[in-house]
């Protein structure tokens, strides 16, 4: 297979989970997601059940996929060859932010909306932080030369990652008021500084 056809295959894919994604999450917005069935929503995407397992593998993932997840690590493996690695992974999530569109800015929100709202989503999310991290970790060592194993590899990792996610449960909880990038570059704004909490900003 030519590196066209892989790359129109791929689009294909990515479309088709799209769809399929679109559809959960307009059910699960109207009848609340444990009481929607995977039969349902292949009926409301026009393709087989069988099919919506295929891409998917199960319900939450219909929830939880993200099809930027793959581009950023190789992302930042270009970005690690030429800055630090806080500044690399900065620089990596900023600037796909930066470049979403509205619609899939909307179909984050949604997405957050399920997952903070449903103990199943909310369990599933744990398993997934915990691989993205060890993801991250494992392409910071190649790029540091390092062991993955490498204690201030493995504490940058899952400060990382922990940090996205304090930025996103923020942006929930403040109604979605603020522009994701504004929140993510606070966040990283608070690592850069020595992960501390300022006890007067309260008072």
């Amino acid at each position: 297979m030519s590196q066209e056809d892989a790359g129109l295959r791929e689009r294909k894919k990515t479309a088709a989970m799209h769809r399929i994604q679109n559809a959960a999450l307009d059910l699960f917005d109207e009848r609340g997601y444990d009481t929607v069935t995977v039969e349902q929503i292949a009926e409301a995407a026009e393709i087989s059940p069988s099919s919506v397992y295929r891409y998917f593998g199960t319900k939450e993932q219909m929830v939880l996929w993200d099809e930027f997840d793959p581009m950023l690590a190789q992302r930042l493996r270009a970005e690690l060859a030429g800055a630090p690695p806080l500044e690399a992974v900065r620089r990596v999530m900023l600037t796909t932010v930066q470049g979403l569109a509205v619609g899939d800015v909307q179909r984050i929100q949604r997405r957050i909306r399920h997952v903070m709202s449903d103990p199943t989503l909310e369990a599933a999310t744990a398993g997934q932080v915990y691989g993205a991290s060890e993801l991250l970790g494992e392409v910071l060592a190649a790029g540091l030369g390092r062991p993955a194993a490498d204690l201030e590899v493995q504490v940058f990792s899952h400060a990382i990652i922990g940090a996205l996610l304090g930025g996103l449960h923020h942006w929930y909880g403040a109604g979605f008021r603020e522009p994701l990038r504004e929140v993510l570059e606070r966040a990283f704004t608070i690592l850069e500084e020595g992960l501390d909490v300022d006890q007067s900003a309260g008072s």
